[in-house]
């Protein structure tokens, strides 16, 4: 009987001492990937009708710096690329006004054919839904000449009402809730 009482506190011992060095780790694992998200935010303008949607300091500074308003964060986006994750990049076409945020290959080959210019990488998206993430999707209005990127369901309604036509999904990204 002593044996099993024994056996049994050691047993629970073993046990307390392993979650207290798990636990750490699990909250420092997911420290680590709210660290490494950043808000995917987008911006309007009414003079150009574009939506842009950036991730980077550069482009936020660019949207103000040109008068875009700040609309909402859309999602968030990995700072630095992560296994499994995929670029998420920034076009720009001057003729049409229009920047253009795409990660899939369609989407950089169709900026391309249509003049758009590479400007960079704002992170780093998935390319196939895992557990947690939502759809980055892709609209598109011909009497704008605008891409509207966007992961919330208020940019995907608004993006109807105003005449956009759905394209693709871009990829998916961690709701906004997870990174602001």
């Amino acid at each position: 009987m002593m044996k099993s009482y024994l056996y049994r506190v050691g047993v629970t011992a073993i046990a307390m001492m392993t979650s207290l060095t798990i636990f750490p780790s699990l909250v420092k694992a997911q420290e680590t990937r709210s660290q490494a998200l950043v808000p995917l935010e987008l911006y309007w303008s009414a003079d150009r009708g574009d939506n842009f949607t950036t991730a980077t300091p550069q482009g936020k500074n660019s949207a103000i710096e040109a008068g875009y308003t700040f609309a909402r964060v859309e999602g968030c986006v990995f700072r630095r690329q992560q296994q499994g994750t995929v670029p998420l990049k920034l076009y720009w076409s001057a003729q049409r006004g229009d920047n253009f945020t795409t990660a899939t290959r369609i989407g950089a080959r169709s900026a391309i054919e249509a003049g758009y210019t590479y400007a960079r990488v704002e992170g780093y998206v998935f390319p196939t839904q895992q557990p947690g993430t939502v759809p980055l999707q892709l609209y598109w209005s011909a009497q704008r000449g605008d891409n509207f990127t966007t992961a919330t369901r208020i940019g995907a309604s608004s993006a109807i009402e105003a005449g956009y036509t759905y394209a693709r999904v871009e990829g998916y990204v961690f709701p906004a809730s997870q990174c602001q």
